[in-house]
């Protein structure tokens, strides 16, 4: 029993990649050791998890969550935490390292019904975070909402070869169901948060991503209102971005409006320190005079150029700037072309 509690193994950090530890056992060999010894926690599984995940991405696999897959390393678990009785009442889920690596052995392995069980019990604690507020909600709230937040995560998570966001979109519309005849406030607490963290995944700068299908980017897309208090922004950039229909008109309007708000600004408020807000607003722009260029949309691709140079000139990076202009003049010199009949 000493041995197996001081086992290097459960020291091993998962995100110590160049750690020179070789594993000499199969870590869920020890794992079945230390549950047919009564050892086992959430903590040690996770320690086990985490480390045939190293030892998956040291190999030769190709494709890492295959090789999750293929290791039934979350079966095991699984089964392991049914048999014990963990998973009777929703306690193991505030260990969130635990429940973050298995999810995605879940995910890799198809086991995604079980996670639905897990995220369903934890929803089931929603109507207290009514009763509460301040460092307590936000408390509570991570709670309730981290199953979803995690599988969301773990079916967007590249694992060795780009992955669409098609199963992360059904995702938060399977979750919507869930929360049907709740108020648009009540939905945003849960739905906020996974939420978030897919439009960031979606409006990714280079991201080399397969495009989602029509019908999983639309679903997310009807969820905007109850994700985002303010809409618009959001409803433009993934408009620009719709893997089938972009369309950069609602983009545009945005810009011209945020343009107009902002014309009043003086020369130190332009300065200050970008937000958040700030920082979408510039990708958005920066998307925006991208998509119009390829189009030779010129003068609208000028106009939101000029947008950018004007209200972020300290925030927008140089880079950026110096690759509009490049794009701009190629597109310039093949409309030329095209002109002269050359191209």
């Amino acid at each position: 029993m000493h041995s197996l509690l001081t086992n290097p193994l459960f020291n091993v950090s998962p995100e110590n990649k160049n750690s020179n530890v070789v594993f000499s056992r199969d870590p869920m060999d020890i794992f079945s050791q230390a549950v047919a010894k009564g050892m086992m926690t959430t903590s040690y599984a996770k320690a086990c998890l985490s480390a045939k995940k190293i030892q998956i991405i040291r190999s030769s696999v190709l494709n890492v969550r295959d090789g999750m897959r293929d290791s039934g390393a979350g079966l095991k678990v699984l089964k392991w935490l049914v048999s014990s009785g963990t998973t009777n009442n929703t306690e193991f889920l505030k260990d969130v390292a635990f429940v973050k690596i298995m999810m995605e052995y879940m995910v890799a392995e198809g086991l995604q019904e079980a996670a639905w069980k897990w995220v369903k019990k934890s929803l089931d604690n929603l109507p207290a975070l009514s009763l509460l507020s301040g460092e307590e909600f936000s408390r509570a709230q991570k709670e309730i909402v981290g199953p979803l937040l995690l599988l969301v995560r773990a079916e967007a998570a590249d694992s060795g070869s780009p992955t669409s966001l098609d199963a992360a979109y059904m995702a938060m519309s399977r979750a919507a169901g869930y929360l049907g005849g709740l108020s648009t406030p009540e939905v945003n607490k849960i739905l906020g948060p996974p939420g978030w963290f897919l439009i960031r995944a979606s409006v990714m700068p280079h991201s080399s991503r397969p495009p989602a299908t029509e019908s999983a980017f639309e679903s997310f897309l009807s969820l905007i209102p109850v994700i985002a208090k303010h809409p618009a922004r959001y409803f433009a950039h993934l408009s620009l971005l719709h893997p089938t229909s972009p369309n950069p008109d609602l983009a545009l309007n945005y810009i011209r409006s945020i343009h107009l708000s902002k014309s009043g600004q003086t020369r130190s408020q332009r300065l200050n320190p970008a937000t958040e807000s700030d920082h979408h607003n510039i990708q958005l722009g920066l998307d925006t005079a991208n998509f119009l260029l390829q189009h030779h949309r010129y003068t609208e691709a000028d106009e939101v150029m000029d947008f950018l140079r004007s209200h972020y000139p300290k925030q927008l990076g140089i880079k950026e700037m110096r690759q509009l202009e490049q794009a701009k003049a190629e597109a310039s010199s093949l409309e030329l072309l095209e002109r002269l009949g050359l191209a």
